[in-house]
């Protein structure tokens, strides 16, 4: 008697774009993956998820290399809950590896730091590309798509395309990277957004993703968020707050997303100056690109990033002189009026100082 077939399980269609991944990966021995300076959750998630699929897949050797401070506490407790592998940029050799990776941003972005006279083979990345010198990207691999929320929904389609297994720790830091940037699933969401969070929250361990959520925080964070309470401007439905001096670039984030949660505004721009950068970040709800509206707030000059609801830049002072910061701000102030068409909008407050 003639045994029956059984049908065999189709296999998911892969993606052309994590073909081609695939394919330059396969001729390399070495992957390097850098990103931004002062990598974010999204940028800790993409390159602990590349480096898992050259891992696996291929069996490579592989490294992460970070510039800058991972700074804000609940990266920092993402870092150490995930166990994400890091070394500083300055001690790593990139003409060691073979493969270059830039994940979560693009050459030409101000705030990223890529070895000159180096080849970047993959660039990988859901931001508005910048434009300008050295903008120019020729690399073997190259999958930008500003229409998906999260940098780790495109890392982690690679993976269920492949059919890598994600472990506990990945999957963690892959749905906390796809929350961050997505708002909790509120904005910017696409279909591959919506897959991989699905597939990364079954895998996830929330008793770490709780511990990320609640990191212990110094007591200059409070002193910080006394200092912007004291110097919001009210203008109609804009929240507008300068920090003054900060330690550290991420509190300008910080604050932001506290002050959108004040009710009936939707867009904040908040500043601070740390050494002789002044760092803005935006905030809004409006149906504006929030990287149009903070373009026109800096008028072209420094270097900024982001879509959606949300973006952030900064631009270097002549010096880090009071005189120097105040005037800056004036002008940064009416320029953003200007662009959200609020100049003839009487300021108001929280209760605190205006100046």
């Amino acid at each position: 008697m003639a045994q029956r077939k059984l049908p065999q399980r189709e296999k998911p269609s892969m993606d052309d774009r994590t073909g081609a991944l695939l394919e330059v990966l396969s001729e390399r021995r070495s992957l390097l993956v850098l990103t931004h300076a002062n990598p974010d959750p999204d940028s800790l998630a993409s390159a602990m998820g590349l480096r898992h699929l050259a891992e696996r897949r291929f069996g490579m050797k592989t490294e992460f290399g970070f510039a800058g401070r991972i700074m804000r506490a609940e990266n920092r407790e993402m870092v150490r809950r995930c166990g994400i592998g890091m070394t500083p940029q300055e001690k790593v050799e990139p003409d060691a590896w073979d493969c270059l990776a830039v994940v979560d941003t693009q050459p030409g972005f101000g705030h990223t730091h890529l070895p000159t006279g180096r080849a970047i083979d993959i660039v990988v990345d859901h931001h508005v590309p910048p434009t300008g010198p050295g903008s120019e990207v020729r690399a073997a691999f190259h999958d930008v798509r500003t229409d998906v929320g999260a940098t780790s929904s495109m890392v982690g389609g690679y993976l269920l395309d492949t059919g890598v297994d994600i472990p506990r720790p990945l999957a963690t830091a892959l749905l906390y990277g796809i929350r961050t940037d997505t708002g909790d699933m509120s904005r910017n969401v696409s279909d591959l957004d919506r897959r991989v969070h699905e597939h990364v929250q079954r895998l996830a361990d929330f008793a770490v993703l709780h511990k990320i959520h609640k990191p212990a925080l110094p007591a200059d964070y409070f002193r910080t968020l006394r200092v912007a309470l004291n110097n919001v401007r009210i203008y109609d439905d804009l929240i507008l707050c300068s920090l003054g001096r900060v330690s550290s670039p991420e509190m300008v984030a910080e604050v932001a997303d506290l002050l959108l949660r004040c009710e009936g505004k939707q867009t904040v721009f908040c500043g601070g100056l740390c050494g002789s950068v002044y760092y803005v970040s935006l905030r809004t709800e409006l149906s504006r690109d929030a990287y149009d509206l903070l373009r026109q707030a800096l008028d072209g000059d420094g270097s900024f990033g982001g879509h959606g609801a949300l973006a952030g830049g900064f631009i270097a002072l002549p010096d880090d002189d009071e005189r120097t910061l105040r005037r800056f701000e004036r002008k940064l102030e009416r320029n953003i009026l200007a662009a959200v068409g609020r100049s003839d909008i009487t300021v108001g407050g929280l209760g605190g100082v205006q100046e």
